[in-house]
């Protein structure tokens, strides 16, 4: 009888587990519905926002940042501070602390790529989270299925919010007339035929949903500093460390957290 009933309860948790999974399938594929915009225009980007620089979280003097915090170690990253004093600036990547644990910030490394206005006028930052990877291509959640190339990268989970329009991507490629996110020598959007066609699919990272934080939410956030002394972290780091299609779950948090350890 008790073998009899943990068998029915191990049958309910995989039917529970396949219904969960196919939920997530059909979720995914709705968001990524948008993407067949390639076709009429072949360009991804995600909701508009007018730039607007105030307050110290859009600190866009990378010259300040060297004088006040160092020069980057031999892996290009460098230290931008932390808790109140971390400069937070579009290009920038901000680690959790490790007793941060919000469902989607826990052990998180968020690039910001855009701060400013958002189409109801609220100061909003925006960041994608970069280790948070889901089992997908970009190619296999096109309705046309496409292989090969940047088609074969794995889309990324930016965060909670966004929609059907928040599938984007990021990419190092520098001659396709886009505006630089801060100094990072990371772009956003373009042409995925021109992208595909000019480069290695390493320098390009796809992402749907992001992070928005509103300006006095992240302010708060940064004023947070835990009994051992972590908080928020700001660090600038190299293109391909934004860009890696190969970091599993919170591994870019560990490896920068490691690389500032002491700072």
């Amino acid at each position: 009888m008790y073998r009899s009933r943990t068998m029915v309860l191990l049958l309910r948790s995989r039917r529970l587990l396949c219904s969960i999974l196919l939920l997530a399938v059909f979720s995914l594929q709705t968001k990524m519905r948008n993407v067949e915009s390639f076709a009429v225009s072949g360009n991804l980007h995600s909701p508009s926002m007018q730039q607007e620089s105030r307050t110290r979280l859009c600190s866009t003097d990378s010259g300040d940042d060297a004088k006040s915090n160092g020069n980057a170690n031999a892996n290009g990253i460098r230290f931008l501070g932390r808790g109140a004093n971390a400069i937070v600036r579009p290009g920038v990547v901000l680690l959790a602390p490790a007793e941060e644990f919000h469902h989607y910030l826990r052990q998180s490394a968020v690039f910001i790529y855009s701060m400013g206005l958002d189409d109801d006028d609220e100061y909003v930052v925006r960041g994608v989270i970069l280790d948070n990877p889901t089992p997908f291509n970009i190619g296999e959640m096109m309705e046309v299925k496409t292989a090969g190339g940047i088609f074969e990268n794995l889309i990324y989970r930016g965060g909670e919010s966004g929609g059907q329009e928040a599938v984007f991507c990021l990419h190092s490629v520098e001659d396709m007339g886009l505006e630089e996110i801060g100094t990072s020598r990371v772009y956003q959007g373009g042409d995925l035929e021109r992208l595909d066609g000019k480069n290695d699919p390493s320098r390009v990272k796809f992402f749907f949903n992001y992070m928005e934080f509103l300006e006095q939410e992240l302010e708060d956030m940064l004023e947070i500093i835990h009994d051992d002394g972590d908080g928020w972290t700001s660090v600038e780091v190299p293109p391909e460390i934004v860009l890696d299609n190969d970091c599993d779950k919170s591994e870019a948090w560990s490896r920068l957290r490691n690389a500032v350890r002491g700072k």
